[in-house]
């Protein structure tokens, strides 16, 4: 059996917020002991990491604890955003096996800790894992190429963030804060994982062809020069402001490149880093490859909201019940910031799945399978939820 509970905290002390964070979780829990705890929080809280720490060991009487710095927090009760915030997951289960981890340095040996998950897989049995990798000093790609030794493997996650001021963020386990590190944790065992992502940014062009590049500058779209076709996609005040408009207006690509396609759930948004109109040209954060398929898409709080109903009605269609718990990783550009108000995605969610253990940050990017293969999002909410098979 699985048994989990959450907690949300904004008191500004780290010392007192962990504590409610903690006694909340393991009374909705409802054990004495926990196997795992997973715990997110703001940068306010980062100088007293070990203080957090120390408090959720005394409470879940276990050293099994991960957690990472965000933008923001969440659990099912809402979302804290510009202020301080410590949110905590309980669970204890006989079905499922935790294996935390905490790797650091990070930066330039992402294939070789990759290599190291894999190798620390279980073999023969349902396997995720949960990974928070400092978005300062981390190249995603080659970290997923390493786990990819094990074949394929979902992991769900997110960049570890902070608020701006700071300049890093904290990767957490056990009693040790780490910055340019990863932390996370393996799943194996008997277990169900049902993943599935929203995109913020939704397609205002029909699907199109890169027809010439050079490096990351996409020359002709439908052999046309490049910048001519975004701006005929670009309306009202924003064509006077190109710079504004690129806060709106992003590329997407194909997630699976071996199919090319760019349909619904099957691109990746990437922003457009760069215009040159003289010649024509636009620079996207990204590969890029004569050929590839693209569309541009828009950065929208109601088109937002739109898709995240259908994917929660997809979730719901396929649930027999509420899950054990569940991860949401959303985007540090959604939230307030997209919609114009706080709480929207956790309350569709309650809405959509009814009242169950969740628990999230608001990272700087988010990971999640896509055709086979795990990706880096950008501007997306991913949804891992987890029950007994």
């Amino acid at each position: 059996m699985i048994r989990a509970g959450a907690g949300l905290s904004n008191n500004p002390v780290t010392e007192h917020a962990a504590e409610e964070v903690a006694a909340r979780a393991m009374e909705r829990a409802g054990i004495d002991r926990a196997d795992l705890v997973l715990t997110f929080f703001t940068a306010d809280h980062a100088a007293a990491a070990d203080q957090l720490a120390s408090k959720l060991r005394a409470a879940a009487r276990t050293d099994n604890i991960v957690g990472s710095s965000g933008a923001g927090v969440l659990t099912g009760e809402g979302e804290i955003e510009g202020r301080a915030g410590i949110a905590a997951l309980v669970v204890s289960s006989d079905a499922i096996q935790f294996r935390s981890f905490l790797y650091q340095p990070l930066r330039a040996r992402e294939g070789r800790v990759g290599a190291e998950l894999a190798a620390m897989l279980p073999q023969g049995e349902d396997a995720l894992l949960v990974a928070f990798p400092d978005a300062y000093n981390v190249e995603p790609r080659a970290l997923f190429r390493g786990v990819e030794q094990a074949g394929f493997v979902p992991m769900v996650g997110a960049g570890s963030a902070e608020n701006g001021a700071l300049g890093k963020t904290f990767q957490l386990r056990s009693d040790t804060a780490a910055t340019n590190a990863l932390a996370g944790f393996a799943l194996g065992g008997r277990f169900s994982a049902a993943i599935d992502i929203t995109q913020g940014c939704q397609p205002i062009t029909a699907p199109m062809t890169i027809t010439k590049t050079d490096g990351n500058l996409i020359v002709e779209i439908d052999h046309r020069p490049a910048f001519e076709v975004l701006a005929g996609v670009i309306k009202g005040p924003l064509i006077e402001n190109l710079g504004r408009a690129l806060a709106y207006i992003f590329a997407g690509l194909p997630a699976d490149r071996r199919r090319n396609e760019v349909g619904p759930g099957q691109y990746l948004v990437r922003n457009i880093i760069g215009l040159d109109p003289e010649r024509g040209v636009i620079a996207v954060a990204e590969e890029i490859f004569e050929g590839e398929r693209i569309c541009f898409t828009l950065r929208d709080g109601e088109r937002a909201r739109e898709d995240l109903e259908q994917m929660l009605e997809r979730q719901a269609a396929r649930l027999s019940r509420k899950p054990a718990f569940g991860l949401y990783f959303n985007c540090c550009a959604r939230g307030r910031s997209l919609y114009g108000i706080e709480n929207i995605d956790t309350a569709f969610i309650h809405r959509a799945l009814g009242d169950f253990p969740l628990i999230g940050l608001f990272g700087g990017f988010e990971i999640g399978p896509l055709g086979e293969k795990n990706h880096l999002f950008a501007y997306t909410g991913v949804l891992a939820l987890i029950d007994e098979k």
